[in-house]
C-alpha cells in the first residue's frame, strides 16, 4: 500500500513541476518576487485570499502560482495538488476572485 502512495505522490508531484514550468514561460506572466507591486498598485485580491478559497473549494494545495495579465486583466494561474494526488490547473481573476 505504501509503494503505492509513494508512487502515486511522486507522478503528482512530477506532474506539478511540469506544469507549473510551462505556466512560467508564458507572456504576460510576471515572476512570482515581483507580483506584490502589482497586486498592490491593482486592488487585486491579495494570494493568500485567494489560496484559501481554492482550498476551500477543491480540498487541494497550492504548490505554484503565476500573476498574468490576461486581455488587460488580472489573472492568478495555479496549480492544485487535490487530496487523492490528482493535479489540477486552475485560473482565477485576481480582482474578484472568481474561477
Amino acid at each position: 500500500m505504501w509503494r503505492v502512495l509513494k508512487s502515486a505522490t511522486i507522478a503528482a508531484f512530477a506532474a506539478a513541476i511540469f506544469a507549473a514550468a510551462g505556466q512560467s514561460a508564458q507572456p504576460d506572466c510576471v515572476e512570482w518576487s515581483k507580483a506584490g507591486p502589482i497586486i498592490a498598485q491593482n486592488s487585486l485580491l491579495p494570494a493568500s485570499v485567494i489560496y484559501q478559497m481554492v482550498q476551500k473549494k477543491t480540498g487541494g494545495k497550492v504548490v505554484n502560482q503565476s500573476l498574468c495579465n490576461a486581455g488587460g486583466r488580472f489573472v492568478y494561474k495555479l496549480v492544485v495538488l487535490g487530496p487523492t494526488g490528482e493535479v489540477t490547473n486552475l485560473t482565477v481573476d485576481a480582482l474578484t476572485g472568481q474561477f
